[in-house]
């Protein structure tokens, strides 16, 4: 696995990938609340829950067919777990998902992708073997003029703390998590990949519940509901992975696709028409200079 997921092509592909299917959350949540009438934050907490419970239970369907064994976890690993559960599932989508619905998609998915320079700036200070230097620092630079570009409105004013400001502290405990998860994962990537999942599905409900929090099931808000599922089961599996065999400033740059990919499924899905802003191309074209630039390899180190 390690010699696959450090291959750069692959390692690229797959970041893409992830990325790619991270951006349709950003619309698909906002239908899923229309379609099954989820208003308060009880029902989006528990939307949430939903969600990663049935993520988790895809993963661990995946570690039963690979013969993974879920339950051979041991008992120094159980806290990380749990710590890494709370920060990337819990924490990051309390904040996240009462963001979505209190901010434009397009907003919401350029915000999130600041996750991307956090990580970049953070991973030294998890990691001795990652370390800041003048293409890394450059390229976050030049990846946030891409996403400046295609924000300009949030400088006129139109901030929220229960919208843009939530999605704001999502990307810490996205940042910080991801970082912390390379800890955790090491050795058992998809198992405790599944577990952090279904725990943090467990706990949002749990919190949801009691302030009678419900959902008004539609066959389409369902199929809705379970690609969401599938999407988190999915990309953070791969995503994790990419993250324990690779540095992880390196990774996570690919965040900064996430506006990208994010406005494009919002006109595709929402028929909102910010993608058909033609400064997308230039920041897409600035975000693509900046992931190549912090990935870029000394060849005196080769």
């Amino acid at each position: 696995m390690k010699k696959l997921f450090t291959n750069k092509y692959i390692c690229a592909f797959t970041a893409v990938l992830c990325t790619l299917l991270w951006g349709t959350a950003y619309p698909l949540i906002k239908l899923a609340y229309s379609d099954m009438n989820i208003e308060g934050v009880p029902d989006k907490l528990l939307f949430a829950g939903l969600r990663f419970f049935i993520a988790g239970i895809m993963v661990f369907i995946v570690c039963a067919f690979s013969k993974k064994n879920i339950f051979d976890i041991e008992k120094e690993r159980v806290p990380k777990i749990l710590i890494y559960s709370l920060l990337l599932t819990v924490f990051q989508y309390v904040f996240n998902y009462i963001g979505v619905g209190n901010a434009s998609a397009t907003k919401t998915s350029v915000l999130s992708s600041c996750s991307a320079f956090l990580g970049v700036l953070l991973a030294p200070l998890f990691f001795k073997t990652e370390k800041l230097n003048i293409k890394k620092i450059v390229g976050c630079v030049i990846g946030a003029l891409g996403v400046i570009i295609v924000n300009l409105g949030f400088f006129e004013g139109s901030f929220t703390f229960v919208g843009e400001g939530f999605i704001l502290l999502a990307t810490v405990c996205s940042s910080t998590g991801s970082l912390y998860g390379k800890i955790a994962s090491k050795g058992k990537i998809f198992e405790v990949t599944a577990w952090q999942l279904f725990i943090g599905g467990i706990i949002l409900c749990a919190v949801a519940l009691p302030f009678c929090a419900s959902i008004s099931f539609t066959v389409k808000g369902a199929f809705e509901l379970l690609f969401l599922a599938f999407v988190s089961a999915f990309s953070f599996s791969l995503w994790t992975a990419l993250l324990v065999y690779n540095d992880a400033g390196n990774i996570m740059i690919y965040n900064l696709l996430i506006p990208v990919f994010g406005a494009m499924w919002s006109y595709i899905i929402l028929g909102e028409t910010e993608i058909l802003n033609p400064l997308y191309i230039v920041s897409l074209s600035l975000i693509c200079i900046g992931i190549v630039l912090v990935n870029l390899r000394d060849k005196r180190k080769v």
